[in-house]
């Protein structure tokens, strides 16, 4: 799979586990574990490859949601619920143990976290003790993100935003990035009330601009039709609209968000979701270039880091659209599988890695100032 991946044009994975992976299950919890082995391996065989690593701490103790992608479904789930000092450990634990892995370059803390059942500032809380147990445990913030996802949609990701950037203004989140789901397989993503998804995915990208620091950690090809029927891949036309909302999200994404975008997911029997499958000829890893991908900073010279820094001037006011980052359930996530994903190169000249250098804060703080509306 690894080599696969490399072979079609991809730099970075991105590698989801449950916390049991690495303490094994705790309170009762019917999982198995620990195998970090299996998450040794896997980092290992990334290194050998050449690809960049995003650990991905997708199923959380207690959970971060009611929902099942983090291994678990409860209805009566609640903030309460998410067993946050063992997590904080577990992140101290990743972080201690492959801080010298130099191809792993960013943690994610956890995966969607409940729209509905956590206050933003309490979700604020948690990624600021985050960020300082990935630290503690030798990660530096020009070395390693921390990825942070904003969940949220409508009032609650403005509110999300703003304690954001409080914390950015400061000093709290020092080489941290955003992580945005963009999703366009269920009713909220309507093509008769919401327009044609590709133009919904554009627009979910040029949102990307009112952050200072974003990945895609997540999407993917499924959609459903004008007509409201689900995509497929039986006849030329619906592998061709596959192909073409693929392609219109690769090219979206890689230009808006400044720390790439992952493919959920490599492998997958569900129509859309699986980035190897066959229908998906291409294209594959966009914008291609002779001498790496995601390089257009490099190629471009000044003109793309006027445009990088000119992200200052767009208005604080504007709302970022909710998309469909809908809260049903996506094809089988679980805490398992990997992703495949561009990050942006890893050369010096180059200003947008996970690894690039979050702790320049200008950038941050030019986003920080609190505001009402932001």
């Amino acid at each position: 799979d690894f080599a696969e991946i490399v072979a079609r044009g991809f730099n970075a994975v991105r590698i989801p586990f449950g916390y049991w992976i690495v303490t094994g299950a705790t309170a009762g919890d019917p999982y198995v574990g620990p195998s970090m082995e299996l998450l040794d391996k896997a980092v290992q065989w990334a290194g050998q490859h050449g690809l960049q690593v995003l650990l991905d701490l997708h199923g959380n103790p207690g959970g971060e949601t009611e929902d099942k992608p983090c291994g678990r479904s409860s209805e009566s789930w609640c903030f309460e619920d998410w067993r946050r000092d063992e997590a904080l450990e577990i992140l101290s634990v990743v972080a201690e143990r492959y801080k010298d892995e130099t191809h792993v370059a960013g943690v994610q803390v956890c995966n969607e976290p409940s729209r509905s059942r956590i206050e933003p500032v309490d979700l604020m809380g948690h990624y600021r003790a985050a960020v300082a147990a990935v630290r503690a445990g030798g990660m530096r913030p020009d070395m390693v993100a921390v990825v942070c996802p904003c969940h949220y949609i409508g009032l609650e990701r403005r509110v999300f935003l703003n304690a954001w950037r409080e914390s950015v203004a400061a000093g709290e989140l020092d080489g941290t990035v955003l992580d945005f789901h963009p999703y366009f397989f269920d009713s909220s993503a309507n093509e008769v009330t919401q327009g044609l998804v590709s133009d919904q995915a554009r627009r979910e990208a040029d949102a990307l601009d009112l952050v200072p620091a974003a990945v895609v950690g997540e999407f993917a090809a499924a959609f459903h039709s004008f007509k409201g029927e689900p995509c497929e891949d039986k006849t030329p036309q619906g592998r061709a609209l596959l192909n073409e909302f693929l392609r219109v999200q690769q090219e979206a994404y890689s230009l808006k968000a400044t720390h790439g975008h992952f493919y959920w997911n490599w492998t997958d029997s569900a129509i859309g979701w699986s980035r190897q499958a066959a229908y998906l000829d291409g294209p594959d890893a966009l914008p291609l270039e002779e001498d790496g991908f995601l390089s257009q900073a490099e190629e471009e010279g000044e003109e793309e880091g006027e445009a990088a820094d000119g992200r200052d001037g767009h208005g604080e006011e504007e709302e970022m659209p909710s998309g469909d980052e809908s809260e049903s359930e996506h094809s089988s996530e679980s805490c398992g599988g990997s992703e495949v994903g561009l990050m942006d190169s890893m050369e010096a000249t180059s200003p947008y890695s996970l690894r690039n250098k979050a702790a320049d804060r200008s950038r941050w703080l030019s986003k920080a100032s609190p505001h009402s509306d932001g």
